[in-house]
């Protein structure tokens, strides 16, 4: 998903070089100015082919800024510190020029918020109790090694160490195998929708070159994800503490 957003935001921003442009309009002109700098935007002037591009004369009483940061500008076109600058948001006008940028951040950001991130809690949850049945099962399995550990000396919360070392292994494998997976993944795609990729985006900017949509990106959330995994190990630890008990292992042993 972050390399499609990267892709797109890449033709979406060819024709200013990534810069967004947004013009704004409201009775204070002096709350356009703070909310601008607030968000890191730049007070500008249209050039004359900036101007005639856009086909229409703009009003003095509008405001036109650039932002060279997505997020910044989008968090300026969304209006969310209406409350807390004590404004109408709804009287307060702003039209982006020359390309749709916010538009396409706007799309992934909505896609990130209905898609991604509840199937990413999902998997997560999922993930801890697969971990715990993993931990339970490799307990069940070596039972006789457990009470040959504690026969010869070894602490119950030595053996805890041990299990756990065990089990965060486990996680640098998964995270490992996740990135891997991750990659190959994004190849699959790039190679399966590179035809129809490029096909849609050409329509919807014919003016832009070509790009190769390489569906490959890196976010925060890679690493949170990863972060995640990790986290998910004390959790699962946690959940199968009762199968390090002395009466399970003693039924174990007599079921064995």
């Amino acid at each position: 998903m972050q390399g499609l957003e990267n892709v797109t935001m890449r033709y979406a921003g060819n024709k200013t070089s990534g810069i967004i442009y947004l013009v704004s309009d409201y009775k204070d002109r002096g709350l356009i100015l703070e909310r601008i700098s607030k968000y890191g935007g730049e007070i500008t002037t249209l050039t004359d082919e900036q101007k005639a591009e856009i086909g229409e004369e703009i009003p003095d009483s509008m405001v036109v800024a650039k932002f060279d940061n997505s997020k910044n500008a989008y968090q300026y076109y969304n209006e969310t510190d209406a409350k807390e600058l004590h404004y109408n948001s709804d009287d307060y006008e702003i039209v982006e020029l020359f390309s749709n940028q916010i538009g396409v951040y706007r799309y992934f950001r909505e896609k990130n918020r209905s898609f991604v991130r509840p199937a990413s809690i999902v998997l997560m949850i999922v993930s801890a109790f697969i971990l715990a049945f993993t931990m339970a099962h490799l307990i069940a399995s070596s039972t006789k090694t457990f009470v040959l550990y504690r026969s010869i000396g070894a602490s119950k919360s030595q053996l805890l160490i041990i299990y756990f070392v065990y089990l965060m292994e486990l996680c640098v494998r998964a995270a490992i195998f996740a990135i891997c997976l991750g990659l190959v993944l994004a190849a699959i795609m790039t190679g399966v929708g590179w035809s129809y990729l490029l096909e849609r985006l050409v329509e919807a900017y014919p003016n832009v070159p070509k790009f190769p949509p390489i569906l490959l990106g890196i976010n925060w959330q890679c690493f949170e994800v990863i972060v995640c995994m990790f986290l998910a190990a004390p959790v699962s630890f946690l959940l199968c503490l009762d199968q390090f008990s002395n009466k399970k292992i003693a039924q174990k042993l007599k079921g064995d």
